[in-house]
């Protein structure tokens, strides 16, 4: 449990990664799966995950002042305190966590903890993660050990989503593991200066692209508008955005990305000449920053033919907005300015109505979450109904996210929705400038 990461690194070397499980019933092969001689559980479970198309996010777990621990209370009391630690996690992991959500928990790497998550990109939050993650955080801290002389432990955590671009499965969840404790830490770890380098290359260079998503208009098919959507460099472990802002908002360079992504949108407008509406995603901690109004009108005096009024700032709700002092205001003043407001993500959970509550935005976008076979779930239906009149109180324009068939037209056809976005349309590509 937070071991140097040449002990960590020294260990995997001896053992290798085909470290050996025993069979056992695959329920419990979740929870620190042992050794065996015909597979590991840990990989099959992992491999499973992938092939149903979600995303994999490695959490690890690491605990402050271990080696101190260890001195003063022994070591042979501390191994047998450690079985009751992991107990404890196990239970509050599957306390705070759905069990379809959870991949695996494991310890194979030395003494870190490795939590596995299931996540489906579409419907992804950082805040939702990083509370419950704080959950665990605060179960984990709040219990005494009588075995440590009744006395606490300390945790971080850190996390990264598993990339299998260039390497195999059990490097590539090594190196995550590696990764995420390195988030954990942040403490002359090499691992974390390297991501925290990556991320600085990446914003220094401006080495991100930009794809465009069309948004179609329900009643005639033509395209309205377009979406932005982010990639990091091409063939990294940043290409997949859900690593890039991760990693970004870990190594507090969310604020820079996103400048340098707001900085692409202008310049892309401009070369390709686009007339139709642009949605440019920003998180609200970016929203939130005092810099950020100086850094839109510098963009604005540099591409004065770009007129505001065709870009609409699409708030994620990857963040929280509680809390959030200069959100507000900032807001009001990109409306000042002539920027439309959208809302991310609505009928996925309490945040974004509560964010239309606060904002009254221009434009709602309805989660795909609500819109997938809606053709054949008369509760969604009622659940799109409602949304709709909420929009209709706030006077927005209605954009529908992840159409995928001809029935889901349908029915937003018939209840008159404005916009729709998915890849029945089509999918997110690179636009072209004009010569």
């Amino acid at each position: 449990m937070g071991r140097s990461w040449d002990h960590i690194q020294n260990f995997y070397r001896k053992k290798g990664s085909h470290l050996v499980k025993f069979v056992l019933p695959s329920k419990y092969l979740r929870y620190y799966p042992p050794i065996y001689n015909l597979r590991n559980p840990i990989e099959e479970r992992v491999k499973y995950t992938l092939k149903k198309g979600f995303h994999i996010a490695v959490i690890s777990f690491y605990f402050h002042s271990l080696d101190q621990i260890i001195t003063k209370v022994g070591r042979r009391k501390f191994i047998r305190c450690r079985e009751i630690v992991k107990a404890r996690l196990q239970k509050t992991v599957k306390q705070i966590f759905p069990e379809d959500q959870i991949v695996c928990l494991h310890d194979q790497y030395s003494d870190g903890i490795s939590l596995l998550i299931r996540v489906d990109e579409h419907a992804y939050s950082t805040t939702d993660l990083a509370e419950k993650l704080t959950l665990v955080k605060e179960a984990m801290e709040q219990r005494r050990y009588r075995l440590l002389d009744n006395k606490n432990l300390m945790l971080e955590y850190g996390y990264v989503f598993l990339q299998r671009d260039r390497y195999s499965l059990s490097e590539s969840m090594l190196r995550a593991h590696l990764q995420a404790m390195a988030m954990a830490e942040k403490q002359d770890k090499l691992q974390y200066h390297q991501l925290l380098f990556a991320m600085n290359q990446i914003v220094a260079f401006k080495q991100i692209t930009l794809l465009a998503q069309p948004i179609i208009d329900v009643s005639n098919g033509g395209i309205k508008a377009w979406e932005l959507l982010t990639r990091g460099p091409k063939q990294s472990q940043m290409e997949n955005p859900l690593q890039l802002f991760s990693i970004a908002k870990q190594t507090n360079t969310l604020f820079d990305l996103e400048m340098i992504i707001l900085e692409k949108a202008f310049q892309l407008i401009y070369q390709c000449q686009m007339k139709e509406a642009v949605f440019i995603n920003l998180t609200p901690t970016t929203l939130n920053e005092v810099e950020l109004l100086e850094e839109v009108q510098t963009l604005m005096r540099k591409y004065p033919e770009i007129n505001p009024r065709n870009i609409a700032i699409e708030i994620t709700e990857q963040d929280s907005t509680d809390g959030l002092l200069q959100f507000e205001d900032n807001i009001t003043s990109l409306r000042n300015l002539g920027f439309q407001i959208a809302v991310d993500d609505t009928g996925a959970g309490y945040a974004s109505l509560h964010t239309i509550s606060r904002i009254m935005p221009d434009i709602i976008k309805i989660d795909r979450s609500v819109i997938k076979d809606i053709d054949t779930s008369l509760v969604k239906e009622k659940m799109l109904q409602g949304l709709l009149m909420i929009a209709n109180e706030t006077g927005s324009v209605v954009v529908a996210e992840g159409i995928e068939k001809q029935e889901e037209v349908h029915i937003l056809s018939k209840h008159k929705v404005d916009l729709a976005q998915g890849y029945f349309y089509a999918k997110p590509k690179l636009l072209h400038p004009i010569t």
